[in-house]
């Protein structure tokens, strides 16, 4: 698809404000001395309202500046194929919940590998460190649902064809 200057904008604005709700919207989890972002849930909300790979861009993008600016850089590469995957897959078929089920294997098995990369094997199977990622991924899935809902009933964003 070729983009117009004015959906190119629409994408960045929505890019920026997930960074930003990623970035800054973060819910503790002192048991694995970590947290869940609502990253996820913009991610989706732009899968789901605007076409998978606007999700792709979208969550691409936002990912990589997410953990760029949080102080763990060597997420960053990894974030962006992850997310950028769970984008394109978060609206793949007609079916919202295979569409959950793929982008959250996506999700969590790519993290599960970026673990392993950059930790070991021992670190990547600690489920202390794999619920997270599956509770971040089914939350920003419903919170996308939701928010995609209402920006179809109300209409609140043109612009960008749903692909």
């Amino acid at each position: 698809m070729k983009y117009t200057t004015r959906q190119i904008a629409i994408l960045g604005l929505l890019a920026a404000v997930t960074f930003v709700v990623g970035r800054f919207v973060q819910i503790p989890i002192p048991a694995v001395n970590g947290y869940v972002t609502l990253l996820d849930a913009g991610i989706f909300t732009v899968a789901l309202s605007f076409g998978k790979k606007e999700g792709a861009i979208v969550g691409g993008l936002a990912a990589f500046l997410t953990d760029l600016t949080s102080g763990f850089p060597q997420w960053m590469f990894f974030s962006l194929v992850i997310h950028g995957l769970q984008g394109y897959t978060g609206a793949l078929t007609r079916s919202r919940w295979l569409n959950w089920l793929i982008s959250g294997v996506i999700m969590v098995g790519g993290y599960f590998l970026a673990s392993w990369v950059l930790f070991g094997f021992a670190a990547a199977i600690n489920p202390l460190t794999n619920i997270p990622n599956m509770i971040q991924t089914t939350v920003g899935y419903l919170v996308g649902l939701i928010l995609a809902n209402i920006l179809e009933r109300t209409g609140l964003l043109h612009g960008l064809a749903k692909n």
